[in-house]
């Protein structure tokens, strides 16, 4: 979501007729048309599609078959991550984004999922619907800063690793001070000492669930410490969350030449299903039926 993400207005739903499902390998184009991501093309697309229940294209269509809207979803540990909603011109105001919306948060459930998360902008149309779908911010008003690893260049996935979508890594570190943002998915610490951080492949980039610098003087070894991650999926950038209020670590990621990813702070939106199966099933990838909204 956050500024990624073009969310109509959001009135109640009017959405007789449309039916929610899947999308499937046929309607890439269709998909492509409706969805401004820079740098999601075919491939990435067709990769999401066939990753099973790690990433999820929700479709809505009318009866004669037309994509009137999409959302893009992905595991981001036991939470599915809402990351944009796009509706057709024809259909804003419909409620077609609502729709999708809760058709996604739907299949999430069944899917075995824990519950569903987004980056919402409190003051942008965005956060009517995350309201909608009742989620909470967890954590403070945060930017995400998107910072290009320094071997990324020259990195190459190891051949015959199999291809990952998700998943944990530790970045080593005492507890003498507090991290700059804390781990925000309830992530179980591990054995070893150090941060345990849940981690998805959001097309090239890592997309991780807190920032366990102390100052910005260990974003040298925070970046150092998901290298290997980052190689064996392709990624070349990570997503570096700072507090919204810290405007040192603001004009420090300036002069490294991050990208910040959203105009305005984003805070984290969370929300748990009631009677979620417990940490440790296996996520399956269900729930593939059509549904009417």
């Amino acid at each position: 979501m956050a500024a990624e993400t073009d969310v109509a207005p959001l009135p109640i739903p009017r959405t007789g007729g449309l039916t929610a499902r899947r999308l499937h390998d046929g309607e890439v184009d269709a998909a492509l048309r409706l969805c401004p991501f820079e740098d999601v093309d075919a491939d990435v697309i067709r990769r999401e599609l066939a990753a099973g229940a790690d990433y999820c294209w929700m479709g809505l269509f009318t009866p004669d078959g037309t994509l009137a809207a999409v959302h893009r979803a992905m595991r981001w540990h036991r939470h599915l991550l809402l990351k944009g909603v796009f509706v057709d011109d024809g259909f804003r105001g419909s409620g077609a984004a609502l729709g999708a919306a809760f058709a996604i948060r739907d299949w999430a459930r069944e899917a075995g999922y824990e519950g569903v998360a987004a980056w919402v902008e409190p003051n942008k149309p965005e956060a009517r619907l995350a309201g909608r779908l009742r989620l909470r911010p967890v954590g403070p008003l945060l930017h995400r800063y998107l910072v290009r690893l320094p071997y990324a260049s020259g990195a190459e996935r190891p051949a015959g690793t199999p291809p990952r979508a998700s998943g944990t890594l530790v970045v080593p570190g005492g507890d003498e001070a507090a991290p700059m943002v804390r781990e925000l998915l309830g992530v179980p610490r591990g054995p070893s000492a150090g941060t345990r951080l849940a981690w998805v492949l959001d097309r090239s980039r890592l997309v991780l669930s807190g920032n366990p610098c102390r100052s910005m003087a260990d974003l040298g070894g925070f970046l150092a410490a998901v290298e290997g991650t980052a190689v064996s999926v392709g990624a070349t950038a990570a997503e570096v969350l700072v507090e919204a209020a810290d405007i040192p670590a603001a004009l420090a990621m300036a002069g490294l030449g991050a990208r910040r990813l959203s105009r305005s702070p984003v805070a984290l939106g969370l929300v748990s299903f009631a009677g979620a199966e417990p940490s440790g099933t296996p996520v399956r990838p269900a729930a593939t039926e059509p549904r009417t909204p």
